[in-house]
């Protein structure tokens, strides 16, 4: 069994071969996670390492299309396979070890990029200059920065939107996002993904919550911020959705409203990420 980190974590390969190498990465690394159950072959930072590339590989195979329930068949056959082999088995061995090889180089990158549809999340272990440890860009129709945001040692979920010099600010925005409690993911077919973009992944307003912000306008560097922050629970909400979802920042400014998405993507890999010890 050999063991292949994700080209897409590494950014050593193009997005077709990483995309053709996920269903392989998802069963190594899923079938290593078993074996170390069985057997405790690493150490809880290389475990963790295989958590996120197990989400990696996951969130690869539902934008190619793939079902959950697809994926729940390749996990099984994936877990079988590893209990049926001993510990000290020489594939397990020589995958275990190529893993504990390879963790030293991913887990000590200061950045990494988790590339999603549409868009990425990058994953920072120090801020950058404004604060941004976990980030996703925002192009249209405004430009705007979204993501985990640290002021000292305190983090929050942010919008963060610059303002064009006697531009008006939005007074508000909410976080739209699917409720799990009113409503299951929805499968997104393939076609359906290319079709209509990000907006395929909204939950219906049935299924959905809003989430209120707080409000600040800070000046960075000349120039001026409207910075829009969410409770510690939206993050959390945030992380629990499929790969495959968008949430809406839906802003106001007056009477006027303005819908911006997000790409939910990696985000929980991105987070895991930047949970793990060097």
């Amino acid at each position: 069994m050999r063991f292949i980190f994700l080209a897409l974590a590494l950014g050593t390969a193009t997005a077709a071969s990483a995309t053709e190498n996920a269903r392989t990465v998802f069963v190594e690394r899923r079938g290593l996670l078993e074996a170390d159950a069985q057997c405790r072959l690493f150490e809880p930072s290389i475990r963790a390492a295989l958590d996120v590339g197990v989400a990696q590989a996951r969130g690869a195979l539902l934008r190619e299309g793939w079902t959950n329930a697809r994926l729940r068949e390749l996990e099984t056959a994936a877990v079988n396979a590893a209990r049926s082999r001993r510990c000290g088995d020489d594939r397990t061995e020589t995958a275990a070890a190529a893993a504990r090889r390879s963790f030293a180089q991913w887990a000590n990158a200061g950045t990494m990029d988790f590339p999603g549809w549409d868009r990425f999340w990058r994953a920072r272990r120090s801020v950058d200059q404004s604060g941004w440890r976990l980030s996703q860009e925002i192009a249209s129709p405004v430009i705007a920065m979204f993501g985990v945001r640290q002021t000292g040692d305190i983090q929050h979920l942010t919008l963060a939107l610059p303002l064009a010099r006697g531009a008006t600010a939005p007074t508000s925005a909410h976080l739209i996002l699917r409720d799990p409690q009113r409503g299951a993911m929805r499968e997104i077919a393939l076609p359906q993904r290319i079709s209509q973009g990000l907006q395929a992944g909204l939950p219906s307003p049935m299924a959905s919550a809003s989430i209120a912000s707080t409000r600040t306008i800070e000046r960075r560097n000349n120039q001026q911020m409207v910075v829009f922050t969410f409770p510690d629970t939206a993050f959390r909400d945030l992380v629990a959705l499929d790969p495959r979802e968008s949430v809406e920042l839906r802003l106001e400014t007056g009477r006027a409203t303005q819908s911006l998405l997000v790409e939910v993507g990696d985000v929980a890999a991105a987070r895991a990420f930047l949970t793990l010890r060097r």
